[in-house]
């Protein structure tokens, strides 16, 4: 698969890939003062954040934000934010400008209202770094939902969405700015996932729309 790149480990991809990143927002702060990051959530990235936050580069310089988030408070064990903040925002990262999704919990659809307003400075992000469900769903686009189906070719910045699997309320960028992201990235772990990813146009799973976006597919068989 073009742009595949395979590493023997684990460790030996998050090492390569935090430092292409580093390089990176050094080189766009350089040119233009300021860097955009956006990250995924999930178990598969968190070790990549953490060598990430161990770099030496102006994080103050740098503002973070999510590919996706679930429809939850700060404090769930879900919530993605948290999981950048206790795995990122730390070491020498901790002066990174954070932007959260969920800004009103209570309230659905107006946290969508006042998230795309705190997430605008992201309409031409400079690094993103997606992952893949074992369905073939990116960000919070999934299979099988008009939502998503919606959001993937909507030029919006954010959108809500369903997710198959509790919690099922989600709130992710369009597909047309991940899209326009300057260096795109996936990260992928195991066998199965590039499987899943190689028959991604053929099943028309939402993965298969940003393959052509990709700087590089970082992947290792052993998870």
């Amino acid at each position: 698969m073009e742009r595949l790149i395979s590493f023997e480990s684990k460790a030996l991809l998050e090492v390569e890939l935090a430092s292409q990143i580093a390089g990176i927002l050094r080189s766009e702060i350089s040119e233009k003062g300021m860097a955009t990051l956006l990250l995924s959530g999930g178990s598969t990235p968190k070790n990549l954040y953490q060598k990430l936050s161990e770099i030496d580069l102006d994080w103050s310089k740098v503002h973070v934000g999510l590919v996706d988030e679930r429809f939850v408070p700060q404090d769930s064990p879900y919530s993605n934010e948290t999981l950048i903040r206790e795995s990122l925002l730390q070491n020498l990262a901790t002066t990174a400008t954070m932007h959260p999704m969920v800004i009103n919990a209570a309230d659905y659809a107006e946290n969508l209202k006042l998230a795309t307003k705190e997430n605008g400075v992201f309409e031409n992000p400079d690094v993103i770094v997606l992952g893949m469900g074992d369905d073939g769903h990116t960000a919070s686009l999934f299979p099988n939902d008009s939502s998503s189906e919606d959001a993937t070719h909507s030029n919006d910045l954010l959108a809500n969405t369903n997710a198959p699997n509790e919690p099922t309320q989600r709130i992710t960028f369009c597909g047309q700015i991940l899209m326009k992201g300057n260096h795109n990235f996936l990260m992928i772990t195991g066998a199965r996932k590039l499987n899943v990813l190689k028959e991604s146009k053929e099943r028309n799973y939402p993965i298969h729309h940003f393959i052509p976006f990709l700087e590089g597919i970082y992947y290792t068989e052993n998870a």
